[in-house]
């Protein structure tokens, strides 16, 4: 695999697979966010301005390497012509399922410097613009607004162009996506997805200025939520506003209530941000479940150990809490970003990045074929670890390669007045003018965060610069520290999440943030309890035996279905009432597939807790309830718990047992 500097990568590798679209003068002379979403509190960095390292490095590397780079080698949709020419489809299904692809694997490229994978995307987006129809961009198969979500794949696939336009090639994509959409005579207001170009129509505004986006978007926006009360996405003002439980598929939701808090940020309408607050507030309340994303299979569901969630809506929860973070400035947004990606993103996939799953759990005992114990009539395989989970529905196998991404991409933001704000922790550089005189500086992020509690920045600059340096504090860490230059400093005042350093920064400034964490009950409904410690889950990792085989069009050898089953106990039970005990190691490189932390806890078998059958699989076996009846457990024994997002086979959620004599 081809590697290059990020300079070298973003001015001539980048050139080269653009051919004729890519404009050299814009290539990051300017490290930072056009000032286009006039509102936002926080602005974001062109791509490429920031350079994921550590953890977070090595795993986007292995993305790239891996399942990023291969997916169009191992399985259908992925391995047609899909915005390549292919124009026979039974429906818009494969035209999404390969957007979700392109766009990962340019972020992904765009975040690792990996130019193979982005000459590999860029194969797709070169034959569509090559092939417009007049104004018109895509396949010819839904080009007629005649059936469900026909512009939903282009709200996927523009992304991609989009990102890519951010990162300084692409110089004309604000003109062609503005004549698109101005020029088309679809719908936008419903089907639901249609609506989610929004996003896409005010990213064009923000470019050109053009007044008749702006008009465009909030037509379409307008329309949706005050002329079709029959909304399958369930956000409806009655429905929002009321607060009760959603009734809504889970991706469709998260893609749709995020449009408001971007209308606020380019026009500064306080109702639309009033809208896309009460939205969220409504998961938040009925259906989180404890590694930080809400429990949709498809649907929303209810918040027991067995409900599960989509890898779509891992992504796509944590891609609309983005566009909140910028819209609000409230670090409590990234927040919620990273306890997702740590817990649920990270346990949704193997760590050699060859395979995930289409459902997860926070207690899955079983993960195979057969195992899927939530309540669909298809879809069966879909928690077992396969390239590409959902086979022909393949929406999870694309867009898995999306959150990482877009994580490392909202690292890092630029505020109003020439600041800078560290919203999402990891080791990383970024390249960022900050101040009145807007001086070009490089922070260095050293920490292996959160295997740890210290966050280091180094200042690298040509000389003294002033400026506003922006800190998260997360909502969990209580006593956080600060230093400059070794020596304590007392803590600016928490706004917003945030505490901000206000002081001339000079060559080889050292700031040190320090969030201790602490270990954490989390009470689940059924006397169900859980651990946490600062933005990680704790889980038992059960002992698994893989097995694995090759299903034609879907898996290839290296690229295999994977199936685990218990090759050890796994029907435990604690307390409550045991403190459990906290150690840490020295990280090593992998922190995922060897946890430098752990908590010990006591823990009591239950005898009657049983794997449980599905007659409709015929018997097989499937990861069992809570157990109703806890008092028949064997004597105490010390259990070791690791991060949740180092399992595949886990325990999360534990039956509280009430011990009785004998």
């Amino acid at each position: 695999m081809m590697k290059s500097s990020r300079r070298e990568f973003l001015a001539l590798s980048l050139a080269a697979a653009l051919d004729a679209y890519i404009d050299p003068r814009g290539m990051l002379a300017e490290p930072s966010a056009p000032e286009s979403d006039y509102f936002a509190r926080l602005k974001e960095l062109a791509p490429g301005s920031i350079q994921p390292k550590g953890w977070l490095g090595l795993y986007l590397n292995k993305q790239a390497a891996a399942l990023a780079l291969s997916l169009p080698d191992v399985s259908w949709p992925f391995t047609a012509g899909y915005w390549e020419g292919e124009e026979q489809a039974e429906s818009w299904w494969p035209w999404e399922q390969t957007a979700y692809w392109v766009d990962g694997a340019t972020r992904c490229a765009l975040a690792t410097g990996d130019t193979e994978l982005l000459q590999r995307a860029m194969e797709r987006i070169r034959y569509t613009l090559d092939h417009p129809q007049g104004t018109f961009l895509g396949p010819k198969a839904i080009e007629e607004p005649t059936e469900s979500y026909h512009r939903w794949p282009h709200a996927i696939f523009f992304r991609a162009l989009t990102v890519l336009s951010d990162a300084g090639s692409l110089p004309n994509i604000p003109q062609i996506l503005s004549s698109f959409y101005l020029s088309d005579s679809a719908q936008y207001d419903l089907p639901a997805r249609n609506v989610v170009n929004v996003e896409t129509m005010l990213w064009c505004y923000g470019k050109t200025g053009d007044p008749k986006m702006l008009a465009f978007a909030e037509k379409w926006w307008q329309g949706y939520v005050t002329g079709k009360p029959h909304d399958p996405a369930d956000l409806n003002p009655a429905a929002v506003y009321g607060g009760g439980p959603i009734n809504a598929h889970g991706v469709t939701y998260a893609e749709v209530s995020k449009l408001p808090a971007i209308l606020h940020a380019y026009t500064g309408k306080p109702e639309y941000l009033r809208f896309a607050l009460a939205a969220q507030q409504r998961i938040f309340d009925h259906h989180m479940l404890v590694d930080g994303v809400p429990s949709t299979t498809e649907y929303f569901r209810g918040t027991t150990s067995l409900n599960s969630h989509e890898t779509c809506d891992i992504t796509d929860h944590t891609w609309g809490w983005g566009y909140l973070l910028k819209a609000t400035g409230d670090g409590v947004w990234a927040d919620r970003i990273e306890r997702a990606c740590f817990n649920a993103g990270m346990g949704a996939i193997r760590k050699d990045w060859k395979g995930l799953q289409y459902f997860s759990c926070p207690n899955q005992v079983l993960s195979t074929l057969t195992s899927n114990h939530n309540v669909l009539k298809t879809g069966n395989y879909w928690m077992a670890y396969q390239p590409n989970p959902g086979r022909a529905t393949a929406c999870c196998g694309a867009n898995v390669h999306r959150f990482f991404p877009n994580y490392a991409l909202r690292m890092w933001f630029s505020r109003p007045g020439g600041g800078v704000a560290a919203t999402l922790y990891g080791a990383s550089s970024v390249r960022v003018r900050v101040g009145r005189a807007r001086e070009l500086v490089t922070i260095e992020q050293e920490t292996a965060y959160p295997f740890e509690e210290q966050i280091q920045l180094t200042i690298r600059s040509a000389r003294s610069v002033e400026f506003p340096l922006s800190l998260r504090i997360p909502g969990w860490c209580f006593a956080p520290q600060l230093r400059i230059n070794q020596h304590a400093i007392k803590m600016p005042p928490v706004e917003r999440g945030f505490i901000t350093v206000k002081r001339r920064f000079h060559p080889g400034d050292v700031v040190t943030l320090i969030l201790p964490m602490e270990v954490k009950l989390y009470h689940a409904p059924e006397n169900g309890i859980a651990f946490e410690r600062g933005p990680l889950v704790y889980s038992y990792a059960i002992d698994a035996k893989w097995s694995n085989l090759v299903i034609p069009k879907w898996t290839t050898t290296e690229y295999p279905a994977w199936e685990a089953v218990p090759a050890g106990p796994w029907n435990f039970g604690v307390t409550g009432q045991d403190p459990p005990i906290f150690t840490e190691y020295s990280v090593p490189d992998d922190p995922w597939l060897n946890p430098p932390l752990s908590l010990q806890i006591r823990s009591y078998k239950l005898k009657d807790w049983k794997l449980t059958g599905s007659t409709e699989l015929g018997n097989a076996p499937l990861t069992p309830p809570l157990p109703g009846e806890r008092s028949a457990a064997t004597p105490a024994t010390n259990l070791r718990l690791v991060p949740y997002g180092a399992t595949e086979l886990r325990l999360t959620i534990f039956p509280q047992v009430q011990l009785t004599d004998g």
